[in-house]
């Protein structure tokens, strides 16, 4: 399952040129893509970098417009944990959890939604076949490419200097709703699938879930 022997894709590209989106229209569109209240989804996950394999059940909760907390159950090592709530960021423990995207619009994605970029980010749009591109610049040079089908978020790209060095592809069931994420990080030659058993809309998380114990 690893991604030793996998050649990367090319990187997406518009038909036309790359055009300037303001920050409040993507917003917009990323909002529109995020639910309205809170969600509680229970996954099954698999990881495997050519040296170790793990799988295992998970639950995450997200809560709009900023934070999320996935735990996971790990086999032998126990339990894990990794939370983003607005502006802080925590995992339990490192090891474990290096082995999940840390990004934020990354960790979102894999659920088939979108965050609004950091500040200074760069943000162009352009059309390719049936989907829309968006091109993401860090202030940092780094760079995410989101496909998209209307506020559909299909698939990202991420790459560094031209050259693609992670991939998400998402599968959705006939109501949309995201049933599959694949995440293949070529640099580090591993993958990362989420499966998603089950969603329902929640209350809102206490507080404390947020904090690091």
């Amino acid at each position: 399952m690893a991604v030793a022997c996998t050649r990367p894709p090319a990187p997406p590209a518009p038909s036309g040129a790359w055009e300037p989106v303001g920050e409040q229209a993507f917003a917009a569109m990323a909002a529109r893509s995020v639910p309205p209240a809170p969600q509680l989804i229970r996954v099954r996950w698999r990881y495997d970098d050519g040296n170790r394999e793990a799988t295992g059940r998970g639950a995450v909760r997200l809560a709009p417009p900023d934070s999320v907390r996935l735990d996971v159950a790990v086999p032998v090592v126990g339990r894990a944990t990794l939370v983003l709530a607005g502006g802080s960021s925590w995992a339990q423990p490192d090891e474990v959890v290096d082995a999940v995207p840390r990004s934020r619009a990354l960790l979102w994605a894999l659920f088939g939604m979108i965050q609004p970029p950091d500040a200074g980010t760069r943000i162009e749009a352009g059309a390719a076949a049936d989907r829309r591109l968006y091109r993401l610049t860090a202030p940092n040079g780094g760079v995410t490419v989101l496909e998209c089908r209307g506020d559909t978020l299909l698939g990202a790209t991420e790459l560094k200097s031209d050259r693609v060095v992670g991939r998400l592809d998402l599968t959705r069931d006939a109501t949309g709703a995201v049933v599959k994420a694949d995440a293949k990080d070529f640099e580090h030659r591993a993958r990362f699938i989420v499966e998603v058993e089950h969603r329902e809309a929640s209350e809102p998380f206490p507080a404390e879930i947020w904090r690091r114990p």
